[in-house]
């Protein structure tokens, strides 16, 4: 009766489920230079206190002109917080948020409401001047390595050789965030698809920023983004 009552309580151990509980959020960095045909997207950084928390999911909901976002993470439940080895290190984490579509207009952010880890912030939403999907092609940036000197290198692909990169744009929230866009313009009206490797370099001023860990925002194909934090003070 012994080893059953044993076999039973390790059977419980092992098959408790994770808590769900709020994410300990700790900054929101709200990109510039979004249009109502942009599908928008929000970021969120923080520190789990050990390796045996994870990221689990966001709820977005849209009301009016106030997006409510609640950021969930997974935490070890209490029954097995002694069966494993959780070493006690910050580890930091980095959600974005797809918010989606907005029409044009003022919004407020509101971020775990209510909660130890609440955050604020607003943006503006521009109305588009055009019915497309988006006014802009921007090349398929995958990931953005750093140089140094505020030097940077954007890697990715374009789809076919008809398209070559126009411009790279750099809108400023003069707070946190630098929103780039590699704007792509097509040069022959023969587009075979033929996936080519680039890499663009590019120069990214910090000055204006207030943050010393300020988020590259890149857009890219696809309503998505690349999204570095860069530490200005570690590179130093």
């Amino acid at each position: 009766m012994k080893f059953l009552a044993t076999t039973l309580l390790l059977s419980q151990v092992a098959l408790a489920a994770p808590e769900v509980i709020i994410s300990p959020v700790e900054h929101l960095y709200v990109p510039d230079g979004f249009d109502s045909n942009d599908a928008v997207e929000l970021v969120v950084t923080g520190t789990f206190p050990n390796p045996c928390y994870s990221r689990n999911k966001v709820q977005v909901k849209v009301v009016d002109d106030v997006i409510d976002i609640k950021v969930l993470a997974l935490a070890p439940d209490d029954r097995t917080k002694g069966s494993r080895f959780c070493p006690q290190m910050m580890v930091p984490f980095k959600e974005v948020i797809s918010v989606g579509n907005l029409q044009g207009g003022d919004y407020k952010i509101n971020v775990n409401q209510n909660t130890r880890y609440a955050l604020a912030d607003k943006m503006i939403v521009k109305e588009a001047t055009s019915s497309a999907v988006d006014e802009n092609i921007y090349a398929a940036i995958e990931w953005v390595e750093s140089k140094g000197n505020d030097q940077f290198v954007l890697h990715g692909w374009r789809y076919s050789p008809c398209m070559e990169l126009e411009t790279v744009k750099v809108v400023s929230n003069k707070n946190d965030t630098l929103s780039v866009l590699p704007v792509m313009k097509q040069v022959s009206g023969f587009c075979p698809m033929k996936g080519i490797p680039v890499s663009y370099p590019v120069k990214f001023d910090f000055s204006g920023l207030k943050m010393k860990q300020p988020l590259l925002h890149v857009r890219t194909m696809d309503g998505k983004s690349v999204n570095t934090i860069i530490d200005l003070e570690g590179r130093r």
